[in-house]
């Protein structure tokens, strides 16, 4: 089930007042795992299998850790090898397979070997990572295994962010789960605001760019100044679509009693690579650097370790993003991007990184790299890849040019709510909240936003990015 669908709209009403119907914390949380089983199992009720075969591991891996401590690096190898082994074979036996036919083929060797075309459960990489979390959690000694097994399932398969994320940590979500919640008028009419906002974003501004982006990406041969333009829509596209789900994500926990971690804090603003990665997918870099990058070292070591420790986190979450080498290269790119930066970054004058200029130039130059990125993540042809990498931006015929500008003008046309929501907020709404203003200016926003999604709403909607991850 989708956020966008109107069959969520129906379910979500329906979960909103039984919880608030029955508040005893056990029926809500029994609510809540029920009602997060039919919308993980909407369209394919088999996922369930899998998403309950990894919680139980690590339920029971966790209550083993406790019990035998002297065993419990036995126990975390188990959760480890039972999620990555799970994730492995859905997401990456079949790439694994074609490559290795692709090779033997390459040198003369003909094998009946075939892909099992496996169907990637929605979601697996996000649930794995964080029942994952858990159990090391629990290993490191900073989280007290769970006994409530229905408490557990909460935390692991809370619907409105199970498929997309955020990643939560246990230590953020499971005190949540565990503790009784009553309806807050404050946090539900926020809670309001943000999955409109959220909606909104994904309706009006992701699928309607993705028209355009798509268009550009499927033809034959575009150009490079087409190509770049195509590149600078998907960065409108997967910020609007990712961050609109998590806002309906966070939105909808809001209204339950729950805060979900923020995910997304204006990477396009960012200065530098590593300010990037504290905006972008904020949960997900966060545990790349708590459970991979630092235990293999993080910044400690010589200039070589360093980078090697860098380059061995962005190499696997590209993989992580999907069964493709462009992914992999995206992830060496953003890798080069923070050796660089290590380099380059202490060398920059404080004066001018304090500057106006500087800053704004630090932006702008940030984003242009942003952008190469987006074009190596979004292109998933090799071959095509290095030819927009290698070919001039400026290359391109009069009705080529032409395309570029509408695609460029219409990027800048659906930014501009972006951008302007980002002035309320730091603007007016903060200068609202404490007053009897801040009311009808919700009020106000929330009609101008369920316009909006009517206005663009189509038959046929865009997943969201993400879910193919």
């Amino acid at each position: 089930m989708s956020f966008v669908q109107p069959e969520f709209l129906v379910f979500f009403l329906v979960v909103l007042i039984a919880w608030y119907a029955w508040p005893n914390r056990l029926w809500q949380n029994l609510i809540l795992v029920v009602g997060s089983a039919i919308f993980y199992g909407w369209i394919h009720p088999w996922f369930l299998i899998l998403l309950y075969a990894s919680a139980t591991l690590d339920y029971a891996m966790g209550l083993l850790m406790r019990r035998y401590p002297a065993r419990r690096r036995w126990f975390l190898a188990l959760s480890l090898a039972g999620n990555l082994g799970m994730l492995g074979t859905f997401k990456y036996l079949d790439f694994f397979i074609g490559n290795v036919v692709g090779v033997l083929e390459a040198v003369g060797v003909h094998t009946d070997l075939r892909t099992l075309g496996l169907f990637l459960p929605v979601g697996i990489s996000f649930y794995t990572f964080q029942t994952m979390s858990y159990t090391i959690d629990v290993y490191r000694g900073e989280l007290e295994p769970r006994r409530n097994f229905i408490d557990y399932l909460v935390f692991v398969s809370f619907f409105p962010q199970l498929v997309a994320g955020p990643v939560e940590r246990a230590s953020n979500l499971l005190p949540q789960v565990e503790r009784p919640r009553r309806f807050d008028r404050e946090r539900f009419l926020s809670g309001l605001t943000l999955a409109l906002w959220g909606a909104f974003k994904k309706v009006a501004v992701a699928d309607t760019v993705a028209l355009y982006v798509d268009r550009v990406f499927l033809a034959d041969d575009p150009a490079g100044a087409l190509a770049w333009a195509g590149a600078l829509a998907f960065a409108l596209q997967i910020l609007a679509d990712f961050s609109g789900y998590t806002d309906i994500a966070r939105g909808t926990a809001r209204m339950l009693g729950f805060e979900l971690m923020e995910n997304f804090r204006h990477p396009y603003l960012a200065r530098s690579p590593s300010d990037f990665w504290r905006r972008w997918h904020i949960s997900f870099s966060s545990w790349i650097r708590d459970y991979l990058y630092i235990p293999l070292g993080g910044s400690r070591g010589n200039f070589g370790r360093v980078t090697r420790t860098t380059f061995i986190a962005m190499l696997l979450s590209g993989l992580w993003h999907g069964a493709s080498w462009t992914f992999v290269l995206w992830g060496a790119y953003h890798a080069a991007l923070l050796t660089a930066w290590r380099v380059v970054g202490p060398r920059v004058p404080a004066r001018l990184r304090a500057s106006a200029a500087g800053r704004v130039g630090a932006v702008g130059l940030m984003f242009a790299c942003t952008i190469v990125g987006w074009l190596i993540f979004r292109e998933t042809d090799p071959v095509r890849l290095l030819h927009f990498l290698t070919t001039s931006p400026l290359h391109a015929t009069p009705d080529q040019w032409v395309a570029a500008g509408i695609v460029v003008a219409v990027t800048a046309v659906m930014a501009l709510p972006l951008v302007g929501a980002l002035l309320l907020e730091r603007g007016l709404f903060e200068r609202l909240r404490d007053t009897p203003w801040i009311l009808p200016a919700r009020t106000t926003a929330w009609a101008a936003m369920a316009v909006g999604i009517l206005i663009f709403a189509r038959d046929t909607t865009h997943d969201f990015i993400y879910f193919q991850f």
